[in-house]
């Protein structure tokens, strides 16, 4: 830390770096991101590759709930077979996404995006003729998983997730998946439709996008290195002995427990009160239809409010809904305003686990970074639907079969409201060193700001910790 302004020799970079008051990793103040212009483009192109990708995956719950209905469908699949290849697909999405980094490296953007779609074409159809269990693990939880994690991998390089494509996409594919299941009686052209509707999305918005190289990039010399060379880029361990990145990991992973669970169960959910099929499905299309709106909502309020403070926010708001409205809702009407409520927010893991961790390790180390807290959030979210299937309990009489599994959603969110607290003071640390040399504040504030930076103290730390600014 104490070296951090030897860096910055070059005098425009060093007024950025003090105007933003350690806002950002140190390495991205040289060429700071710029606001507008054809990057609202290219929010719309990948907003559109999000709907058309990630859309249907949050139409997951239909599939599994009608798959729970008509276990006759693939012989000797049980429901933890069901969970496990939804948390596949979102498994190899996140663990993907560092070796995509590789591709990108080697063949570009556009060829790289071009195999994710040619393989999630191919896990479509072929999840189409599936008749077995295994064959559906191989087409819709590999394929499909590996193609996420390609295509976003790819795209993450021009925009983080905060967008709208994902929630309307759920909104959009989870009744047209409910029609095509009742009125076939089974999922064969319910998987067409996804392969020809997200072929011909993606393959279009691929050509559209433009990527842009900040000016301190150092994406030329890792082209000119072996591939070996790549990997020790992208898997580099001086990154991940970062304390505060292993705190945003932690905060991702028990989020995503949350989220997964309630995006993928909410249908059954509603089956289990006793509703129908096609209300449950409703109930998922309202639950992205909120996230819709909340996605770039939150996106905007991390901005306007700081990061991390909206963060611990959407953890906080996401965590009494679960204890206060959830556990207590018996009747439809209820389901419906707890779904709006929910997807407003429960979505914030996806969207700001990326600005948490780049603010730690800065853009040119930015997939080591990702991957790393990609790789144990994935890991988290393979077993997250096992889990809550697995803790429905029929024999409950005072509450839903769900009353354990609402539990232990709760308890999550509650962790990772915790994880967050450390965080935070590490952040607003590094911003009260960076104010020692503002010009910005009188000598007094200067003092005041380095005394708190220097308390090593518990009252020191809990004051950083809490301190009320824009973090």
């Amino acid at each position: 830390m104490n070296d951090q302004q030897d860096n910055y020799k070059d005098p425009e970079t060093v007024i950025k770096y003090e105007e933003f008051h350690g806002a950002f990793n140190e390495d991205d103040y040289i060429d700071i991101p710029p606001d507008g212009g054809y990057g609202w483009f290219c929010t719309a192109y990948i907003s559109a590759m999000n709907f058309a990708t990630w859309g249907p995956n949050c139409a997951w719950g239909v599939f599994l709930s009608f798959y729970l209905k008509n276990p006759d469908l693939f012989p000797g699949g049980t429901a933890t077979d069901f969970g496990l290849i939804g948390g596949i697909i979102v498994f190899l999405t996140l663990c993907v996404i560092p070796y995509s980094a590789v591709l990108l490296l080697k063949i570009g953007y556009r060829w790289t995006l071009a195999l994710g779609i040619m393989i999630q074409l191919g896990g479509y159809i072929g999840a189409s003729f599936a008749t077995t269990i295994g064959q559906l693990y191989v087409t819709q939880g590999l394929l499909i998983g590996i193609s996420f994690g390609l295509i976003f991998g790819a795209n993450s390089i021009v925009l983080p997730s905060c967008h709208i494509g994902v929630g309307l996409g759920g909104a959009v594919f989870a009744p047209s998946i409910d029609k095509l299941l009742q009125k076939t009686g089974n999922h064969k052209w319910a998987y067409r439709m996804l392969a020809i509707v997200s072929f011909v999305i993606c393959s279009s918005m691929m050509f559209l996008i433009k990527v842009r190289v900040p000016k301190n990039s150092t994406i030329q010399n890792k082209q000119d290195k072996s591939i070996k060379q790549v990997f020790r880029h992208i898997f580099d361990y001086r990154v991940w002995k970062s304390l505060p990145l292993q705190l945003a990991t932690l905060w991702a992973c028990l989020i995503a427990f949350g989220y997964y669970i309630c995006l993928f169960s909410l249908s059954n959910y509603a089956t289990t009160l006793g509703y129908s099929q096609h209300q449950a499905m409703i109930v998922t299309v309202v639950l992205n239809l909120s996230q819709a709106v909340g996605r770039p909502l939150m996106g905007v309020f991390s901005e306007l409010f700081g990061r991390v403070n909206f963060t611990m926010f959407a953890t906080l708001y996401s965590l009494v809904l679960i204890f206060a409205f959830w556990i207590n809702l018996t009747n439809y009407s209820s389901l419906i305003v707890f779904a709006i409520m929910l997807g407003l927010l429960f979505g914030i893991g996806s969207v700001n686990v990326v600005p948490l961790v780049v603010d730690v390790v800065g853009l040119n180390s930015f997939a080591a970074g990702l991957g790393w807290a990609n790789t144990f959030t994935g890991t988290m979210s393979l077993i997250a639907e096992v889990i809550a299937l697995n803790l429905r309990d029929y024999t409950l009489t005072r509450h839903t079969p769900y009353f354990y599994c609402q539990i232990f959603v709760g308890c999550m969110y509650f962790l990772a409201l915790i994880s967050l607290i450390p965080y935070r003071q590490w952040k607003v640390k590094r911003m009260l060193y960076q104010l020692k040399n503002s010009k910005t504040v009188s000598e007094d504030q200067r003092q005041e700001f380095m005394e708190l930076y220097e308390d090593r103290g518990v009252k020191g730390y809990v004051k950083r910790a809490f301190m009320a600014t824009k973090v």
